[in-house]
């Protein structure tokens, strides 16, 4: 059974590994550590066991909260782990009016899960990601109610 719980920076490097698994642009241990000391940054693990499965990583400002990044390992997706750390970061964040997001474009899995859990279009970054073969791929920026999420 999939468990979340969050975690600090000592986890940097079990962070690390798992965002350089699931991004062509994964962070280094230092970038982590250096996202991680971000005031109103925190972040989740999913887990079974002693096996790590995903992370998110959110942060709060005033009364808004961003997901920086999340990630779910090959061998869980399609599970909900995905669904269940939106949800859990969600709750960490009850009070903030709005949730925001930035996805690739070229994610239609990613857009579909934020979509049917009532995230919005809120407008588009061009050539925000560049892919491992060099292609830069825009984001859209994603927002829905804290509060609505997981509903």
């Amino acid at each position: 059974m999939i468990e979340i719980h969050p975690v600090d920076r000592a986890y940097a490097d079990v962070l690390s590994a798992m965002h350089r698994e699931t991004f062509d642009d994964g962070w280094s241990p230092d970038a982590m550590r250096e996202v991680m000391r971000s005031p109103g940054t925190f972040a989740l693990l999913a887990a079974e066991g002693d096996s790590p499965a995903g992370f998110a990583i959110g942060r709060r400002a005033a009364d808004e909260a961003e997901l920086l990044s999340i990630g779910v390992l090959a061998g869980y997706r399609r599970f909900g782990v995905g669904r269940a750390l939106v949800v859990a970061l969600a709750a960490c964040v009850p009070r903030a009016r709005a949730m925001f997001l930035e996805v690739g474009e070229d994610n239609p899995a990613a857009r579909a899960l934020y979509t049917s859990m009532g995230f919005v279009v809120v407008g588009r970054r061009p050539d925000y990601y560049r892919r491992g073969d060099g292609r830069l791929v825009s984001a859209l920026t994603m927002s829905a109610a804290p509060a609505s999420i997981g509903k």
